[in-house]
């Protein structure tokens, strides 16, 4: 069952049971957008096949603190990789592929001096990966226990692994014991300007999720603060 359904069946359990569901408040280190492929692809008719390996790129258009940045200046860009597919299995018109530990890596380029990410068609090609992935090494991770699902009937998905901050001129302006606990997550869409060769559009964040404690109340009450 997917986790927002998950999440919203417990939240009408802890109301019906008197309870205010725990609340959660994000703390974000970056936002990104771009599309995905799948490299290697042994059967280029079936998405996250076993041995598939999964590759996202694009664009950061959006970074938060500790991390110093300047994006007049700068284009910000990211690289998923090293993703293998080595679980896959169908529910419904779901399709759950469980993958390998790999890594997201974010990189920084002189908006005049450097060179323009582009995506091209059919990737790899002459520039995607390359040009999303020149300049300097701004953030490097790990993501473990990474998990696709996909819907089979409108091609669209979401996806959620751990994340470690491990390296990038970045990581000593993460504090030691911020630099794990981030959740990576994310949606892709089966929109209308994605590159040929290219499987998704995809959009997401790195997050940390605070809950906020829980405190007894009446349905009354519940809804009294809504009116």
């Amino acid at each position: 069952m997917k986790k927002t359904a998950i999440a919203f069946l417990f939240g009408m359990f802890a109301l019906n049971a008197g309870l205010v569901p725990a609340a959660t408040a994000a703390n974000l280190l970056i936002d990104y957008v771009g599309f995905d492929y799948e490299s290697p692809n042994p059967d280029p008719g079936q998405f996250g096949e076993l041995g598939s390996g999964y590759v996202g790129l694009g664009e950061v258009p959006v970074l938060y603190a500790p991390l110093v940045f300047n994006v007049t200046a700068n284009e910000y860009t990211y690289i998923i990789s090293g993703l293998t597919a080595v679980n896959r299995q169908s529910v419904g018109p779901f399709i759950i592929v469980d993958y390998a530990s790999g890594a997201l890596d974010v990189y920084e380029d002189s908006r005049t001096l450097g060179t323009p990410a582009d995506y091209g068609v059919n990737p790899p090609n002459a520039t995607a990966p390359p040009t999303f992935v020149d300049g300097s090494h701004f953030l490097g991770g790990v993501l473990t226990n990474f998990r696709f699902v996909f819907n089979t009937v409108d091609n669209s998905g979401s996806f959620e692994a751990n994340y470690q901050a491990t390296g990038g001129a970045q990581l000593a302006n993460i504090p030691v014991n911020q630099r794990t606990g981030w959740t990576f997550a994310g949606a892709t869409s089966n929109a209308l300007n994605i590159p040929a060769g290219y499987a998704h559009q995809i959009d997401g964040q790195v997050l940390v999720e605070e809950v906020v404690p829980t405190r007894d109340a009446s349905w009354g009450r519940l809804k009294a603060n809504y009116r």
